[in-house]
């Protein structure tokens, strides 16, 4: 159910209008439209120092205690003593950081060095200064043998050895600006007897930082406390400054208000002595009346598709999380269609969960639900893993209905039961529609809706199926089509509300025609996962297995195969099970999903950020 809201204009006095914004938060009901973008510098400064503290905060979690750490605690002395604010630990963390990183790209120039001087050989850096200064430079390149066979007749070039297939040269000369046409290798700026030591050094100082960094991270919850309260204040910024300023005495906002709010609302504005307009959003207001939708337990279950799909109803829209729920759920049975398959989700759902200690959560009990469909259909046609040996059980082939079974089946039956549900799909937006409608001749229309829906359902099957034809097809698309082109447009002018109707009736027989048809890819694509599936064992077990290595083989191929299976199902899910409900569904129900999210302006409890650094 969609709730609805109340239009809210607030006004407050400007004086102590930061301890007034606190009680709103904390009432958290009113969802503000902005009158305009909120700029001010105070705000950029605080995005400023929270970007920081983030930033030092994602230091910090990659740095997490050793048990070595914890032992040095109190062997190191820090410099907090020094620190006197949040901001100025988070550039602790950030100096550390950096000091990390430097020596840690120096460890890198050090071993590339060691390399270097294992290639060329110990080539003193002293020596070569001083052979500088006695006027003799040398330079070193490496060649390939095209480039060195075009040079190598001059006497100051000498071939000193071979990296790969690189020779290495180098050229002597007493001109400091000579140089060959080829890339000169650098000589390391290291002396080869230290580096041993340099490194020895290097590894110290970034032990150092790292554990200096492990000690900080007992003070994360500081920086996380203060990262709190910034968050805070930039929210309560960022209102203040979303509204009108009225001769900077006053400031006013527009938002709406659940309609159970109101009086909690009211009983606060009163008690904060705050100026408010209550009234019904206007027509035109409609599209930006935020959605706010209350629903049973169970259908809160379907959210993490929604959310994921990003699928939010308009609020002048009807509330199809009900029906997207039952039938995605009923979708993804069909899909997958596996007991197998079904059985192997709910484990991994229920190994996963634990971890978690069980903790809830809609999005496990949407995925138990969700394989227990998946098992269901799979028992009702004998499904599993695709085997019809396992089907052919005596105690499970009870449980298969014949005409729908996988092996066996009468398919003509499966794909008119699939038309069946895909009309009955459809019907139920026009349904919800209607009563939408109901107090108004719309709602005949959409009675008018159904009874075409059910002879597009005819039609399908006369052309897909080579159904016969009943006879009633006729009137109901006869008796639809008049209800529609009478009450779908009610107007002052009733014929031209007509010539509209039956203008774009022919283009919406059409798409309605394609919508039913489209739920034959349920049948396809359960169709097709049952085929891979036992592809998959046909390649495995085929042909018998006779060694150790073709049941090896064997096993590698049940489980790889029937993974990627399992894979694609849950793919095929999330497209095609969305979809007829998205698309199809959505689109008879007339539900865009225009709408915006209820996000009302709300405010955690303040908590004391400033914690003395010991």
């Amino acid at each position: 159910m969609i709730v609805k809201m109340k239009k809210v204009t607030l006004f407050m006095s400007e004086t102590d209008l930061k301890s007034q914004l606190d009680a709103l938060g904390a009432l958290g009901v009113m969802h503000i439209t902005p009158f305009q973008p909120a700029e001010d510098e105070s705000i950029n400064k605080i995005n400023a120092q929270i970007n920081y503290l983030e930033g030092a905060i994602d230091i910090l979690e990659k740095h997490v205690p050793t048990s070595d750490a914890e032992s040095l605690k109190d062997a190191y002395v820090l410099l907090t003593e020094t620190i006197t604010d949040q901001i100025a630990l988070a550039e602790q963390v950030h100096l550390y950081e950096d000091t990390l990183t430097q020596k840690k790209a120096y460890s890198q120039l050090i071993k590339q060095a060691k390399q270097w001087f294992i290639n060329w050989g110990n080539i003193s850096i002293n020596e070569l200064i001083s052979l500088n200064e006695s006027g003799i430079y040398l330079r070193l390149y490496l060649l390939n043998d095209d480039a060195l066979k075009n040079i190598f007749d001059r006497n100051d070039l000498f071939l000193v050895g071979k990296i790969d297939q690189l020779n290495q040269v180098v050229l002597v000369t007493e001109n400091s600006n000579e140089k060959l046409d080829f890339e000169e290798i650098t000589v390391p700026p290291f002396n080869f007897n230290r580096l041993d030591e340099i490194m020895d050094e290097t590894n110290q100082e970034i032990q150092a930082a790292e554990t200096e960094l492990q000690i900080l991270y007992s003070h994360s919850n500081i920086l996380k406390n203060e990262l709190n309260e910034l968050l805070r204040s930039n929210t309560i910024r960022t209102v203040k400054f979303s509204g009108l300023d009225i001769e900077n005495k006053f400031r006013y906002w527009k938002g709406y208000i659940p309609e159970e709010s109101i009086q909690n609302f009211t009983n606060v504005a009163q008690e904060q002595n705050w100026g408010y307009l209550i009234q019904d959003p206007t027509q035109e207001e409609l599209d930006e009346v935020p959605t706010l939708i209350r629903s049973s337990k169970w259908v809160e279950w379907i959210k993490p598709v929604m959310n994921f799909m990003g699928l939010v109803p308009g609020y002048n829209e009807i509330d199809v999380s009900r029906i997207f729920m039952i039938f995605f759920t009923f979708f993804t049975g069909i899909l997958v269609g596996d007991a197998g398959y079904g059985i192997v989700f709910l484990l991994l759902t229920f190994l996963v969960h634990s971890r978690q200690k069980f903790k809830p959560q809609i999005e496990f009990s949407l995925i138990y639900t969700l394989s227990v469909s998946v098992m269901f259909w799979g028992v009702l046609t004998g499904t599993y893993f695709g085997a019809k040996e396992i089907a052919e059980i005596p105690f499970l082939s009870h449980f298969i209905i014949d005409k729908m079974a996988t092996f066996g089946g009468d398919v003509i039956f499966i794909q008119k039961f699939i038309f069946i549900l895909g009309a009955i799909h459809l019907s139920i937006g026009h349904i919800q529609t209607a009563i939408k409608y109901i107090n108004s001749v719309k709602a005949i229309a959409q009675i008018g809706w159904v009874a075409i829906i059910w002879g597009l359902y005819m039609l399908v099957t006369q052309m897909v199926l080579k159904s016969p034809t009943p006879n009633i097809m006729i009137w109901l698309f006869g008796g639809g089509t008049l209800l529609v082109a009478l009450f779908s447009n009610p107007g002052p002018n009733f014929f031209k509300g007509i010539l509209t109707s039956l203008a774009s009736l022919p283009l919406s027989l059409i798409s309605g025609f394609s919508d039913v048809i489209s739920y034959i890819r349920l049948y396809a694509v359960g169709l097709a996962t049952v085929l891979m599936a036992v592809s998959f064992n046909e390649m495995a077990i085929g042909e018998g297995i006779t060694t150790v290595f073709s049941g090896i083989a064997a096993v590698l191929i049940l489980i790889l195969g029937h993974g990627l299976n399992m894979v694609l199902a849950a793919m095929a899910v999330i497209v095609h099970g969305v979809r007829l409900n998205m698309l199809e569904y959505a689109g008879h129900a007339s539900v865009d999903f225009s709408g915006n999210e209820y996000q009302p302006f709300k405010l955690k409890n303040k908590k004391n950020s400033k914690q003395i650094i010991k």
